[in-house]
């Protein structure tokens, strides 16, 4: 299991909303990744990624938040495919 920590700092290069985009894209590329080597990922925040307790624990700073937690290993079994929306139902398409 990785924690993930996501930590945004003054940088008028890199606002805060691209710097907590870029800690998500790091999440989804080590489970990518991780995949890719044949190994099982679930990214998971759940409700001990906002607590106080854990956050204390992991010895986060004021400007820092849990971005969730990776785990990785071998999967026992083939995980079903989960209902997804028609393409047709969410995509618009700009014709300019």
């Amino acid at each position: 299991m990785v924690a993930v920590v996501s930590r945004v700092t003054p940088n008028p290069a890199a606002p805060e909303w691209e710097q907590v985009l870029s800690c998500g894209a790091a999440c989804f590329n080590l489970c990518l990744a991780a995949n890719a080597m044949g190994f099982g990922t679930c990214w998971i925040t759940e409700w001990y990624s906002y607590s106080e307790a854990v956050r204390h624990a992991l010895g986060l700073a004021a400007n820092e938040r849990s971005a969730g937690f990776v785990y990785i290993g071998t999967a026992k079994e083939q995980q079903p495919d989960r209902d997804r929306p028609q393409l047709a139902n969410i995509v618009t398409r700009w014709t300019g």
